[in-house]
């Protein structure tokens, strides 16, 4: 689970039930992400987009979905065992992959 006390929202995840709840950082519900592999990671960008790490589902490959405050999804990036993931200050994306233990990485062109 992860949030802020600046009154930012709290997600809370799990890779069994494939979606990301939102709550208020008070705990009330605000509504819930679904349509996606199994979550390992989440980080948020300076952007305001979430950055989600996703076990490949499905016949989906693994991936980083991008998606708005709202859960919108303006972006996936296909990847290899995505298990963890960050972003910078130029929305370039990095991923920990458990295939091989090495790191992948996303250069936003544009």
């Amino acid at each position: 689970m992860r949030g802020s006390a600046d009154g930012r929202p709290v997600i809370s995840w799990g890779a069994v039930e494939q979606a990301h709840q939102i709550f208020t950082p008070e705990g009330d519900y605000l509504t819930e992400w679904t349509g996606m592999g199994g979550p390992n990671d989440i980080s948020r960008g300076k952007d305001g987009n979430f950055y989600v790490a996703e076990q490949g589902d499905d016949g989906k490959p693994a991936q980083v979905c991008v998606r708005d405050g709202r859960g919108n999804v303006p972006a996936r990036m296909e990847g290899r065992h995505v298990h963890g993931v960050g972003v910078d200050s130029r929305r370039d994306t990095y991923t920990g992959l458990t295939e091989d233990r090495s790191v992948g990485t996303f250069v936003r062109v544009g």
